[in-house]
């Protein structure tokens, strides 16, 4: 027993008052005693925490405000619709108070009541999915920020398609249909076919294809750095933003297209030059040398594709299709997934596990014919 506890204490001797001011002055030798236990705690332990009062709302605000530098305005648009919408339940929270309870019986409800407020159907695994990663987000954030004490996101499972529900199918190609593509490049414009080169070789997605400039590319290497996202929206109008995961990175294009590349640079140089116009070192620009916006190359893959029957084709297939075909051929996920700009390599795996099975059965086969032949 402590010895502040030491004190005799006798009812029968103590008036009611004195007894009260005993307890007081015992309370304050005990907390005088704590303190400095608590603030070794607070100071040396990093899972002590002191937590805020602030209500979901207020976190949802906090957090959309630090994000909104590191993603890109279409990220952030699509946070701030779902954060909203789980807020419809979770506003008047405190922060610290919603557990992983009451989320798992929210994507209960989503999964079984939500509803798509365009067309009144049941919303799909893809829309619960967004909406698991943007609230794993939000609740790792503040978590992370000392907000609350633990992140009750990291219990919940990630929603999956179930029985009875297809999942979106990625497009995607395979060698020979990619060689196809290629040879249909060959009657292309040399803009579109480098662009469409870069595009399969390097998996960069279409906003950071647009951000390219030509000092990020060292044609002796092929190394190229993405460092910049071009996007597009009418408040903003065409504007530089960081990639999506707030991170640059490097890849390495391969001979071939490193030819390619240099055949439009010098096309460009002579085009740009003839019109005196400065495109500020842009390697894929409208006719007046500004930036290409990300929805000119979709444009033009829907009319590659009608032309030469690849339907569905758009930028991220040629995405996928460098992901794919690496993946199945041995390529390592880690590596894949650096290259792809994926913030975990869980990402990669999630949506190239068909890859994957691919690569593991090819495996398979070399040790076979190493071993049983």
């Amino acid at each position: 027993m402590n010895a502040c506890m030491s004190k005799e204490i006798s009812k029968t001797s103590l008036k009611r008052e004195e007894l009260l001011s005993e307890l007081k002055s015992i309370i304050a030798e005990l907390e005088m005693s704590c303190e400095p236990d608590i603030q070794r705690m607070d100071d040396g332990n990093p899972e002590y925490r002191r937590f805020s009062g602030k209500t979901y709302a207020e976190q949802v605000d906090d957090y959309l405000e630090e994000k909104k530098s590191l993603l890109s305005t279409g990220t952030i648009t699509n946070y701030r619709r779902i954060l909203k919408r789980a807020g419809i339940i979770f506003d008047d929270y405190f922060i610290q108070d919603i557990g992983c309870t009451e989320l798992k019986e929210y994507f209960r409800k989503l999964s079984t009541a939500g509803k798509n407020s365009y067309t009144g159907k049941k919303l799909k695994v893809g829309t619960i999915r967004q909406s698991y990663i943007a609230l794993h987000a939000f609740f790792t954030n503040a978590f992370d920020n000392g907000v609350i004490p633990d992140n009750p996101m990291k219990r919940i499972k990630r929603p999956h398609a179930g029985k009875d529900e297809e999942m979106k199918e990625i497009i995607s190609y395979d060698e020979k249909e990619v060689r196809s593509i290629l040879a249909c490049l060959n009657k292309e414009p040399i803009k579109w076919k480098a662009l469409m080169m870069v595009a399969l070789d390097s998996g960069c997605r279409c906003g950071e294809l647009m951000g390219l400039r030509w000092t990020d590319i060292d044609f002796t290497t092929g190394r190229m750095v993405i460092v910049r996202n071009i996007q597009y929206n009418t408040k903003k109008g065409l504007f530089v933003c960081t990639p999506k995961n707030g991170k640059g990175r490097e890849v390495y294009l391969n001979e071939p297209v490193v030819q390619i590349f240099k055949e439009w640079k010098n096309e460009q140089d002579k085009n740009m030059l003839i019109k005196r116009i400065n495109t500020d070192g842009y390697c894929f620009t409208a006719r007046k040398g500004t930036p290409m916006m990300p929805g000119c190359f979709n444009s033009y893959l829907r009319h590659f594709g009608k032309k030469y029957g690849f339907n569905g084709i758009h930028p991220h297939a040629l995405r996928h299709t460098m992901a794919s075909i690496s993946i199945a051929n041995g390529a390592d996920i880690v590596s894949v997934s650096k290259k792809l700009g994926h913030s975990k390599v869980s990402i990669t795996l999630d949506i190239y596990s068909h890859a994957n099975t691919e690569a593991q059965r090819r495996a398979n086969a070399v040790f076979a014919n190493a071993v049983y032949v």
